[in-house]
């Protein structure tokens, strides 16, 4: 949710972040993770956090963020993040020119295949974090300056004014990395597997599964 990359300003940033840019608090809780994922102990974290290596879109560099996994299902090693800052960061805007070169969460490395969710299936899937982890919600909600995200309808606005992305292996990350090519609509790309299935969220935030790619 959240590319952390210096600046340099006169300004002093603000102890908690705000709906237009991360603050102090938020650059150092999303460091965190970084230096055990490079250390490979990103076990330790759960699968809370992940960190997503991807290229930018103009210099062609390898970058890295830390995002909080808002679902993640054991079975497929498939995880829904989002951007707190809306959909013109620039880590977001690399996805969208090219798919993430990998994705590290908890003990599990892989080439993704990714996917930018509907509306719909954002709201389902930010109500389905709120189920379950209404504490962490608050706390981020608190650190990030998202507001109370309580009511069906503040959250609704949430997950509809910011990219949610949905990342899952890719069944050619043996072989080949990701494609650099514009992603297709809301296709998992590189394509999720051979018979054309993507996870999907339903309007009551479950998993399930279509076969209409």
């Amino acid at each position: 949710m959240i590319a952390v990359t210096r600046h340099t300003s006169h300004r002093k940033r603000p102890l908690l972040g705000l709906r237009c840019q991360p603050g102090r608090l938020a650059l150092w809780l999303m460091r965190l993770p970084r230096p055990l994922y490079h250390r490979g102990w990103g076990r330790l974290l759960g699968h809370t956090f992940l960190l997503i290596t991807h290229q930018g879109r103009r210099t062609g560099k390898r970058r890295e963020t830390v995002v909080m996994a808002l679902t993640y299902d054991p079975e497929t090693q498939g995880a829904v993040v989002c951007s707190a800052w809306g959909p013109n960061t620039e880590w977001i805007r690399n996805l969208q020119a090219r798919p993430a070169l990998q994705i590290q969460i908890g003990a599990e490395t892989y080439v993704p295949a990714q996917r930018f969710l509907a509306e719909d299936e954002a709201v389902a899937a930010a109500r389905q974090f709120r189920e379950l982890h209404p504490r962490r919600l608050r706390l981020f909600a608190k650190v990030l300056g998202w507001g109370d995200l309580g009511s069906e309808e503040a959250l609704s606005e949430f997950a509809r004014s910011r990219p949610f992305i949905a990342f899952r292996p890719s069944p050619r990350s043996r072989t080949v990395l990701a494609s650099p090519e514009v992603l297709s609509g809301q296709r998992w790309w590189p394509p999720a597997d051979v018979e054309g299935r993507c996870t999907t969220f339903d309007p009551s935030g479950q998993l399930r599964e279509r076969s209409d790619l």
